[in-house]
């Protein structure tokens, strides 16, 4: 099962696109013996690089609290997006460190 909240699924749905776009490439360039993790590590690192920028500009808002003059009651503005209840930004890292595993294992194994 998988949890996300706001436009956490994106963590996802941005390494299957470019897993996609990264095999249509390789298709049509004749590229397909090359090893089966390069490509593999490739859409981990671009998926990571996407995925940090998309989060921090996605989670900017989502902590400010407004704070209402006449009640005092305080509201959170925005949503967060995580999914697994980690933010979203913090996915890409995880995605660099997968992608550069994958590059070591194809060097060494």
């Amino acid at each position: 099962m998988i949890i996300w909240r706001g436009l956490g699924i994106l963590n996802i749905v941005v390494p299957v696109i470019v897993y996609f776009i990264v095999d249509i490439l390789l298709s049509a360039l004749g590229l397909r013996s090359i090893n089966p993790r390069l490509p593999l590590a490739f859409v981990f690192i671009v998926s990571g690089v996407i995925i940090w920028y998309m989060g921090k500009a996605l989670n900017a808002n989502s902590g400010k609290v407004l704070v209402d003059v006449e009640t005092g009651q305080h509201y959170k503005m925005g949503t967060s997006h995580s999914l697994f209840f980690i933010p979203m930004h913090y996915w890409g890292p995880v995605g660099l460190v997968i992608g550069f595993i994958l590059i070591v294992a194809s060097i060494f194994i």
